[in-house]
């Protein structure tokens, strides 16, 4: 609705950016804020595979969320977009914050020729309402795939894009503040107590509500990209390595069992020339594949089918991310549950055709039915991305990562079926010493005792005794926490 009234209203007041426009994006963005979808994530995460048990807290200022945690009934749990398909947020009997309402910039330092700019936002802010705020006065130096998760939800598990000389989204963060649950607020920064930053940035909402955060922000840049279809798989894996130094950013999708999408992106200009690669340069895996203009973009409502055209030259928001386009959201329908595995790049080879072998035990990608209709595959897509490692206490990428991403049929009745998958997956990649996505299903085994302290070790011992700082009587922990990361 809010986007048919965009179009009328443009019709009707004159071209974007004039101050009649402007008021009333706000008014619509107000409206969005308020859509049933967005109050329906008090219920249910975004896939609809967790329901939350709590009572639900919309605080609108800082004084009402501090209230909001201290006197609310443990677990206090914090919600962004449901982007997690764990039972991260779920608060059975307790308390379930919604930043929703705290998503206002707070302040804005344009970057100079040789020094980073800063923007500050409040905890519930989304980076589609970063790059709306940014647009060409700078950038991020990356971004999810669906830009409308809460930049605090997403640095708290740890979430990535794609790239090798590109870490995790949390660290952008150069300074975070938490609500801790005496009230109280705390703020560490990367100038002032940088290894607690470090500690801090991936926190899996142990340590308090995010109330605030600073993002680093370098200069605007487009992303040319080159979307490639009908790429052997066998032959891609071989490749990796060159393809991945071949551009800024690779993503090799599996759609089927044989043959992968490869997507490159190149950063123009890059804010560290050094890191740049010139131009396109296709590597001979991609001899007789298709190089794709337009598709249907992903993720879209059937009955609101917008065009994407992958191969182009992009704003840096919308050359990133897969649901936006002209720094406007488009809707994003849930269909899939995800799991997600991070092996050392050493191993990205062998541990992708392993990973392989055992997807290919299920149906991948859609299937005609005898009677031409399609039916889904129990496997939607595979997706292959590079992470730089990065020194947070709980980083799943501690060195430099190969993130193995699977998407499954999301409907109700294969549930059970996924449950039963994921457990496969880690159990194949274990001697490689891979570490789920800690927003991301992740199997029973992957927590069992013992062996999270092994992967983690010292960061998860010293991450353990800031939680005890901050929360000295667990409110902040519900059983899938205390499960993961306090081995009870």
């Amino acid at each position: 609705m809010a986007e048919r009234l965009r179009v009328l209203a443009g019709q009707v007041l004159g071209a974007s950016g004039s101050p009649a426009s402007q008021v009333l994006e706000g008014v619509l963005h107000a409206v969005s804020r308020g859509r049933p979808e967005y109050s329906g994530l008090l219920e249910r995460n975004w896939s609809g595979n967790v329901h939350f048990n709590g009572t639900p807290a919309v605080p609108e200022t800082i004084a009402e969320l501090r209230a909001a945690v201290c006197e609310g009934v443990a677990p206090v749990r914090v919600v962004g977009r449901g982007h997690s398909f764990t039972e991260l947020a779920e608060c059975a009997g307790g308390t379930l914050i919604s930043l929703a309402r705290l998503n206002r910039i707070l302040n804005f330092q344009e970057p100079k020729l040789g020094h980073l700019g800063a923007i500050t936002v409040e905890g519930g802010t989304t980076f589609s309402e970063i790059a709306s705020f940014l647009k060409r006065r700078g950038a991020l130096r990356n971004l999810p795939s669906c830009p409308q998760f809460t930049v605090a939800g997403a640095i708290a598990t740890g979430t990535h894009g794609s790239g090798v000389h590109l870490q995790n989204l949390a660290t952008h963060v150069r300074e975070i503040e938490f609500v801790k649950a005496d009230g109280s607020l705390v703020t560490y920064s990367r100038a002032e107590s940088p290894e607690l930053l470090e500690g801090s940035r991936v926190h899996l909402g142990c340590l308090g509500v995010v109330s605030k955060l600073t993002l680093d922000v370098v200069p605007f840049y487009e992303v040319h990209t080159y979307l490639y279809s009908e790429v052997p798989q066998e032959a891609a894996i071989d490749a990796m390595p060159e393809l991945w130094a071949r551009c800024n950013s690779l993503s090799i999708w599996c759609l089927g069992p044989d043959t992968c999408y490869a997507m490159f992106r190149h950063f123009v200009p890059h804010w560290e020339p050094a890191l740049a690669v010139e131009g396109h340069i296709p590597h001979k895996v991609l001899e007789g594949t298709t190089l794709v203009e337009e598709m249907p973009r992903l993720y879209t409502d059937e009955c609101e089918q917008f065009v994407w055209r992958p191969t182009g030259q992009h704003p840096w928001h919308d050359g990133l991310t897969l649901t936006m386009e002209g720094c406007r959201e488009t809707p994003i329908v849930t269909a899939d549950i995800q799991a997600e595995f991070f092996v050392p790049l050493s191993h990205a080879q062998e541990a992708a055709r392993t990973f392989l072998d055992v997807v290919r035990t299920w149906t991948i990608g859609s299937q005609p039915n005898p009677d031409g209709s399609i039916a889904p595959g129990f496997v939607f897509a595979v997706e292959f991305r590079q992470i730089k490692g990065d020194g947070a206490w709980l980083s799943p990428h501690p060195v430099d990562s190969l993130g193995l991403h699977i998407s499954f049929d999301g409907r109700p009745e294969c549930w059970p079926d996924v449950l039963r998958a994921v457990p496969l997956l880690e159990r194949a990649l274990r001697h490689f010493g891979a570490r789920a996505h800690w927003g991301k299903l992740a199997p029973e085994t992957f927590a069992a005792p013992g062996h999270v302290e092994q992967l983690y070790g010292e960061g998860l011992r010293k991450f353990r005794a800031l939680c005890h700082e901050h929360d000295p009587e667990g409110k902040f922990r519900n059983a899938h926490v205390q499960r993961m990361l306090f081995g009870a």
